[in-house]
């Protein structure tokens, strides 16, 4: 009778902290490619360096703490999707946002754009995205948010959304993104978003 007891007040207090809420989101940004992956190139400038630059200046803006922001990489190093989604995973966040930047052969194509999980979270998943992109700077021009089944996208557990920032391939874009003010207004956007 005693053990019964035990088992059920064990359970009991187990329900209720369940329902306890978290003291403040976990973020996880995916800060793509990385290492020998370089991502888009255009003239020795690579998308690993400018996500990555991007991604840092997010965590900055979080001084006060009040998001859990983890990067799956903060250095330039490679992190296969693999492990890019068990880490994700492991840390059970509330948002996945991964970070990329886009190239194409037609110069004149441009903008950012967000691409959001098709599964049973894609209505989360759109929120976060439409934050985003409302937050985000006028400065690149936004392109339709879509649906994809993109491997971080399709095997994270969370609502997740994947952005490219912008066209390295367009002049406009790519003298945004790498500026550091470019920078900056996209992490401030981002940040907001997330906040």
């Amino acid at each position: 009778m005693k053990t019964l007891l035990r088992i059920t007040l064990a359970v009991t207090v187990l329900i209720s902290l369940s329902f306890i809420p978290k003291s403040k989101k976990t973020i996880i940004l995916d800060v793509g490619h990385g290492g020998m992956d370089l991502g888009s190139i255009h003239d020795g400038l690579s998308e690993k360096d400018i996500v990555l630059s991007i991604a840092k200046k997010v965590q900055d803006l979080n001084s006060d703490k009040k998001l859990d922001i983890i990067l799956t990489r903060d250095v330039d190093h490679f992190v296969s999707l693999n492990d890019r989604v068990q880490f994700a995973n492991g840390k059970t966040p509330d948002f996945l946002l991964s970070l990329h930047a886009n190239y194409t052969s037609k110069a004149d194509v441009n903008g950012f754009k967000i691409y959001v999980k098709e599964n049973f979270l894609t209505d989360e998943s759109l929120l976060f995205a439409n934050a985003i992109e409302y937050e985000y700077p006028s400065e690149i021009e936004k392109r339709a948010t879509k649906t994809a089944r993109f491997h971080v996208l399709k095997n994270s557990t969370c609502p997740a959304a994947l952005l490219e920032v912008g066209f390295l391939s367009n002049e406009n874009d790519r003298n945004y993104l790498l500026s550091e003010e470019g920078q900056w207004e996209i992490a401030k956007a981002i940040y907001k978003a997330l906040k």
